[in-house]
């Protein structure tokens, strides 16, 4: 039934479809809530005009198959081909032996493909008067069917003469196409021309074909097409999905046999050095033959050698060092060992560095013949590092240095039993002999080299822990890689530290290098080539400290943002902006609108290179000229003082609509009960798109801090004497001092976790004005941080030794968050003075059903009734127009109501978390109570991104005045639509029984409808393909699924190459 609008007097009861409207564009939906990464659009284009169509030169021929029987295909006459062409459905439906060729086929506009099949037949006409040999390319496709449609052709030619293809103004397939090389060989004398037209007729072997120019006067085509449009989106949603409440992590199976393994098959040789085995989770035996693509990828490499001698010189010069230090050696084996892998290797050129300007990368995941690379069976371990603890870690200390393990993995051994698996190939020239060689060493770009440097060095501090005990710690605990942060709290324990370090690890091989330090002494005492920078009282250098900049001279941490300002910027460029801001410490906590921005442009459902609109594209600009000013951030290093008695872990939470976010300090206190604070770390987490409640996102900051307290207390390895929290919201306060079980799922689960990790903490309030963490949760301007005392000091009350900003607001009682309690645990409210008569639920529905026949008007009226109620019960006057809160509410009332009247049973056995009985109407709808008591059906949509009442859609009795004025709003809402569609409108919301009756016998009782009398167009049917009418025979049309690529090399060839076959 088609839409109309009412009260419309039409001269033409019937309604048309306008095939002369303009072409219609799709609208992206303006909602900003969280929808699927893969948008759907319907576009309808409309084809107006005369089209004049061409026809070309089609023959009916025989061909012969393997089996010599001659079968007719249809072919195309082209004059202007070199090559008689066939499709390879039709050569494989003939059963014809392909040959291979290797032939580029030129087309129009200098398109070209590839052509690697032929095959070799014989064509005849009817009556095997004329027969011809002829080999022909194979090709995937000639062309789309010919006539792309039918031919209305006036005179009926082949009354006169015999056809070469009497269907040859119905579009059909083209199986083969016969060139220059045979076309005049058809010909034979006589053209017949039609009168008043263009057509030719030509006579040919095959009889006369038809061609020339005909008018077609055609109706309007309407055309739609369906676009489905996945872009990068569903990689940035996850920005806001990962920063949730942190789960647990279990076990590594993977880790504890790593661990086994390496336990069992480490070794020293007699110099010192460790020899370890790489744990291999199958038989190295399924890598296949990985030789040849090493030499393929070593002659691509070789291409860009000869083009710069400088990259050139550095690359011999890397793999001569390699040789001469022992860590590479020629094979000069003639034979192949029966287990072997050879890695390919580029090289990455960085001139902006000082010392190491080519760094080789050896690529291990390279796949060989069998698909399956080195890294696919390495076991990789468990890398336990992590650079928020190490960082902490290195501001206790007073005296603090850096240094650096010189090629620490090159210093670890592997087993010679594998070091075949670690092979590469090399040559002096481009055409110069290829030569193998095996790595000798853990090699980066192995997937478990990491496990392997870092648990070597958790052995060499356990094996020398007797001679070293300082170093030993310092090995197992403040160490990164082969990055050493660490100090010492005076200068004698510093030096013997770093003394201890030095022959701690040349007992295996290993030298430190690029030593830097806060104290000239420290640096005085090392070698003067181990310096990496002159120490000097006007030195204002900077050294990168496991990625943040560290000034040692003034002790201050510091940020440096190179940005460029431009004019406009895109989604892509902003996300790369803000990964440059480095800050595992979460200094930065407050620049939080950069997070905030990135959301909302994932919600405007902008391309990654489309330019950002202009209200955000405004508060962009502002921000990146602004971040200069980060740099102006300088942080001390040093958290302690020298005469320090105890310290105090002080953590804020705070939330608001946008985002929830934590801050912890150190209060540290010295004589005279004096404290010291410093910033230590601070996380944020951006709002989710589905909105929370401000008390729930409270609860989640409050998850967050607990969580981060945690990591900086096993992180510092400090005696903490007490740990006091603070949070503004006085309701997660309520919920903490709350038994968990007695709350409802959402709420009871972190409530749960809090108390669990702070037994022996103390929560306390803090006023809004005096919590950091508030910086957090809003978010500030680069350009007010720098100079922020509540942010890098905390509150003044901590300066001043107090633990806590005093006796906050007494605790909320059960009965002010009652809406989180499980049912049956509401605590009693206090008994009323004031006794209200009123009429039961029932009377009060059937009164508001009498008053009118508009659901519009009732549902306004009840919301007044309502309003009315809460004003006496609040004693606040609310005056206005209702707002949308207030008729949701009002209309879940009514719903729940009609559903108490008709579903009593079914309401009250859930209730009793039951189900429904068997003999129930609702039974096949899996129904349930949602948190405001409404009844709703319970689907397989629940992890569809709809709306809550689309998913699950209350559930509405067939029979009820209510349902009727229901549906009878939709019809009217939609513009009378028919009941198909008046149904699907409905169910976005409702669940009426009986639905489909309900809705015609809606439309069928509406007057606007009756009068108009739409009436359906229908489409005027066309023929239906050859392929559909006429017979064929089983399987001579047959489709294959190609998978691969599979690395094949031809028997007959010497030497073959491989080539991808699919």
């Amino acid at each position: 039934r088609m839409i109309h609008f009412p009260r419309e007097n039409s001269g033409n009861p019937a309604s048309n479809l306008k095939l002369d409207a303009p072409a219609f564009v799709p609208k992206q939906s303006e909602e900003t809530a969280e929808a699927n990464s893969q948008s759907q659009f319907v576009a309808t284009g409309i084809e107006k005009g005369k089209p004049k169509n061409v026809l070309l030169s089609t023959i009916r021929a025989l061909v012969k198959n393997k089996f010599s029987e001659w079968v007719e295909v249809r072919c195309l006459l082209d004059v202007g081909s070199q090559s008689c062409l066939c499709t390879r459905a039709c050569a494989e439906r003939l059963q014809l032996r392909m040959e291979k060729v290797n032939t580029v086929v030129s087309c129009v506009n200098d398109a070209s493909m590839i052509v690697k099949n032929c095959v070799k037949t014989s064509v005849a006409n009817r009556d095997k008067s004329f027969k011809r040999e002829l080999l022909m390319l194979v090709v995937n496709k000639i062309t789309d069917f010919i006539p792309n449609k039918v031919i209305n052709v006036d005179v009926d030619v082949s009354e006169f003469v015999s056809l070469a293809d009497h269907s040859f103004n119905v579009p059909d397939k083209i199986d083969m196409l016969l060139g220059a090389e045979i076309f005049y060989e058809l010909l034979r004398p006589g053209q017949i021309y039609a009168q008043n037209s263009q057509l030719l007729l030509q006579n040919t072997v095959f009889g006369y074909v038809v061609s020339g120019s005909v008018d077609q006067v055609v109706e309007d085509r309407v055309h739609c097409g369906l676009i489905l449009d996945d872009d990068l989106n569903k990689t940035l949603k996850q920005f806001w999905e990962i920063e949730s409440v942190d789960v647990e992590c279990t076990g590594n199976t993977e880790a504890s046999l790593c661990e086994d393994h390496f336990v069992r098959t480490h070794k020293r040789n007699k110099e010192g050095r460790y020899v370890v085995s790489m744990a291999l989770s199958r038989d190295p035996s399924c890598l296949g033959n990985s030789k040849d693509m090493a030499v393929r990828q070593l002659n691509s490499l070789w291409k860009r050698l000869s083009r710069d001698s400088e990259y050139l010189s550095l690359y011999t010069d890397f793999l001569r060092e390699y040789e001469d230090l022992g860590h590479l050696e020629r094979v000069v084996e003639s034979s192949e060992p029966p287990t072997q892998y050879y890695i390919p290797h580029h090289g990455v050129l960085r001139p902006d560095k000082l010392t190491t300007k080519l760094r080789v990368v050896f690529n291990a995941s390279s796949p060989p013949t069998t698909g399956i690379s080195l890294n696919d069976i390495l076991m990789k371990g468990d890398v336990i590092e992590d650079v928020f603890q190490t960082i902490s870690r290195f501001r206790r200390h007073k005296f603090a240095f850096t240094t650096d393990i010189q090629k620490m993995y090159r210093q670890i051994l592997i087993d010679p039993d594998q070091q075949d698996l670690q092979r590469i190939v090399w040559k002096t020239g481009p055409n110069a002999e290829v030569s193998a060689y095996r790595l000798k060493t853990v090699t980066y770009g192995m997937s478990n080299a990491p496990f392997l440097a870092i648990r070597t060095l958790q052995q060499l501090a356990e094996d020398e822990k007797s001679r070293f005990p300082l170093a030993s710690e310092v090995l197992l605990h403040d160490t990164y890689m082969d990055d050493i942060v660490s100090g010492a709290p005076d200068l004698e324990t510093a030096r013997r530290l770093q003394s201890q370090l030095r022959d701690a690890l040349k007992s295996c091989g290993m030298t430190l290098h690029k030593w830097s330090s806060n104290s000239p002494e420290l640096l005085n005492s090392s070698l003067s080539t181990d310096v990496e920078h002159s120490f000097s009282i006007d030195t204002d250098l900077s050294v990168k400290t496991l990625g943040i900049s560290w000034k040692p001279f003034q002790d201050r941490f510091v940020f440096k943002v190179s940005i460029s300002i431009k004019p406009s910027y895109t989604k892509r460029e902003v996300l790369s902006v803000i990964a440059r801001l480095y800050d595992p410490l979460g200094f930065l906590g407050p620049v939080l609108r950069a997070k905030v921005l990135l959301q909302r442009l994932w919600q405007q459902r902008l391309d990654w290179d489309d330019v950002l609109p202009n209200p955000i594209a405004y508060e962009w600009k502002e921000f990146v000229t602004t971040m200069k000013c980060i740099e102006k951030v300088k942080i001390i290093r040093f958290i302690l003082t020298d005469t320090w008695l105890r310290v105090v872990l002080q953590g804020f939470a705070d939330a608001s609509e946008a985002a929830y976010g934590a801050v912890v300090y150190l209060q540290c206190f010295y004589q005279n009960n004096s404290a010291k604070v410093t910033i230590l770390a601070s996380k944020s987490r951006v709002a989710p798109i589905r909105v929370i409640s401000i008390p729930r996102l409270e609860l989640c900051a409050c998850v967050l801090l607990t969580q981060l307290v945690q990591k900086i207390r096993s992180s510092l390895r400090l005696e903490i004497s007490d740990i006091v929290l603070h949070t503004d919201s006085t309701i997660a306060l309520a919920w903490l001092k709350t038994p968990a079980n007695h709350l409802k799922t959402f709420i009871a689960n972190r409530v749960s976790k809090v108390q669990r990790l702070t037994e022996n903490c103390c929560w306390t309030h803090v006023p809004s004005h005096l919590n950091p963490a508030d910086l957090v949760s809003r978010g500030l301007s680069p350009r007010d941080l720098p100079e922020l005392k509540l942010w890098w000091n905390g509150p003044s009350f901590l300066e001043r030794g107090e633990l806590s900003s005093g006796p906050g607001p007494p605790l909320m009682n059960e009965s002010e968050y009652s809406c989180e309690l499980k049912n049956g645990l509401v605590p009693e409210m206090p008994m009323s003075s004031v006794c209200v008569s009123t009429n039961s639920d029932l009377s009060l529905l059937s009164d508001l059903l009498c008053m009118s026949n508009s659901y519009v008007k009732i549902l306004r009226i009840f919301s007044y009734v309502l309003r009315f109620v809460n004003m006496k019960k609040s004693n606040v006057t609310v005056s206005g127009p209702l707002c949308a809160s207030e008729l949701d509410h009002a209309e879940n009332r009514l719903i729940r109501m009609v559903q108490g009247e008709v579903f009593s049973a079914e309401i009250r056995d859930l209730q009793c978390q039951k189900g429904v009985l068997p003999n129930s109407k609702l039974k096949n709808l899996n129904p349930f109570l949602d948190s405001c008591g409404i009844l709703r059906v319970g689907g397989r949509l629940g992890n569809s991104d709809l709306p809550y009442v689309s998913k699950y859609p209350a559930i509405l009795p067939n029979k009820h005045k209510l349902t009727n004025q229901i549906i009878a709003y939709f019809h009217l809402k939609n513009l009378h639509i028919g009941a198909s569609s008046l149904l699907h409108c409905v169910r976005e919301r409702f669940w009426p029984l009986n639905g489909r009756s309900l809705c015609r016998k809606i439309v069928h009782e509406c007057i606007a409808c009756f009068k108009a009398k739409p009436v359906v167009t229908s489409q005027l049917m066309g023929n239906l393909p050859r392929d559909r009418v006429v017979p064929d025979y089983p399987f001579n049309c047959s489709g294959v699924d190609f998978c691969g690529p599979f690395m094949i090399r031809y028997r007959n060839q010497r030497k073959g190459v491989l080539h991808k076959m699919y």
